[in-house]
């Protein structure tokens, strides 16, 4: 205290204005500063929410659309099974588009099971005789089936020169991701 008294009536003032930046500054640095950066850290946080919940607001409002196209394609997703069950499952739905259409199913012959980097694909080979509008509808119904049949190689041949049946072998694939 003794070295305040001694100081002039200006140093004083200057010291008094000194010690009051001084203070304030600490203030700053230890309270105002933190306190800041806290509320900046906060800022941006509540942006990022209200982000996120604004694309969770669209996803909500977009709900029925997407239900309604899972519900269309929820039919080609395949059942986890065995190799056997996968081929008897196609082989059964052609058996049935063959009695549909109109067509004899004359023979089936499975091909062995290939496995292509990520994906399985079953072949069978059919042999039918019908008509060629039978035949035609039998592929129609086969292309557009569920269990998203795809024709590789078809062969055409006339059964006999006077009558109107047609022979036809075709190669049938059937593609599963597992």
């Amino acid at each position: 205290m003794e070295f305040i008294s001694k100081l002039s009536r200006k140093e004083k003032i200057g010291l008094g204005i000194a010690a009051a930046i001084l203070l304030i500054a600490l203030l700053d640095r230890a309270v105002v500063k933190p306190v800041r950066n806290r509320v900046r850290q906060i800022n941006r946080e509540i942006k990022v929410s209200e982000m996120e919940l604004g694309h969770a607001l669209r996803n909500i409002s977009r709900q029925d659309a997407i239900s309604e196209k899972y519900k269309k394609c929820v039919q080609y997703v395949t059942k986890p099974g065995t190799d056997e069950e996968r081929v008897a499952e196609a082989l059964t739905v052609i058996e049935e588009l063959a009695r549909k259409s109109g067509v004899y199913l004359a023979d089936i012959k499975p091909q062995t099971t290939k496995t292509i980097d990520f994906y399985k694909e079953y072949s069978a080979e059919i042999e039918i005789e019908g008509g060629m509008e039978s035949i035609m509808n039998f592929l129609h119904q086969l292309s557009n089936s569920s269990q998203l049949l795809r024709i590789e190689k078809i062969r055409l041949n006339m059964k006999a020169k006077e009558s109107r049946l047609i022979k036809a072998a075709i190669l049938v694939t059937k593609i599963v991701v597992p």
